[in-house]
């Protein structure tokens, strides 16, 4: 897949004198490949540290190194595009080295499965809402075809997501969580 149009991105807040203004307003900057060959694009969109979170700051709170899962104590805004998919074409090692290189807050675990390439789960409570086409939600032993307008609430399981249905695309929200219900 070629690289998909970034969405735009607007993010406003107060100036100096305390009056509403835009302080970002372009196409998405923070675009990410998943890697490995997968047709997975990451928009980080805003990542926060810490809850609550200092609305002064006015840095661009996506310009960061990419990571899997948001901060322990934060959250982050994500879209994901991804167009059709040939899992036959991913490169296992190479998709595997990948997520650990962007396990950077330690909230990532994998799962070795022959279910699907990515089976992983994240300390965090996720929601999810597809906005364009359909996505499958696999699970270990179940999979849900979630279509646009579908939304999920994901509480720290193992699953992946197939886009072997077409090109679509998911917004996400990421909270960190305490810890796994098992």
């Amino acid at each position: 897949m070629d690289k998909p149009t970034a969405p735009r991105r607007v993010v406003v807040g107060n100036n100096q004198n305390g009056k509403s203004g835009v302080l970002f307003d372009n196409a998405n900057p923070h675009q990410h490949n998943r890697g490995g060959g997968s047709t997975i694009f990451f928009n980080e969109i805003w990542t926060f540290e810490n809850c609550p979170i200092d609305l002064s700051d006015h840095k661009d709170a996506a310009d960061r190194p990419m990571s899997h899962s948001p901060p322990e104590n934060g959250a982050h805004f994500r879209v994901i595009q991804s167009d059709l998919e040939n899992t036959n074409i991913i490169d296992q090692k190479s998709a595997d080295d990948f997520f650990a290189s962007m396990n950077v807050t330690g909230l990532s675990e994998k799962m070795d499965s022959k279910k699907h390439w990515n089976m992983h789960r994240t300390r965090t409570v996720d929601y999810g809402v597809v906005t364009k086409g359909s996505r499958i939600h696999v699970l270990p032993d179940k999979e849900i075809i979630m279509n646009q307008g579908d939304t999920v609430v994901q509480l720290g399981h193992f699953h992946s997501w197939d886009s072997s249905l077409g090109q679509n695309e998911m917004l996400f929200i990421m909270i960190g969580g305490d810890k796994y219900g098992d």
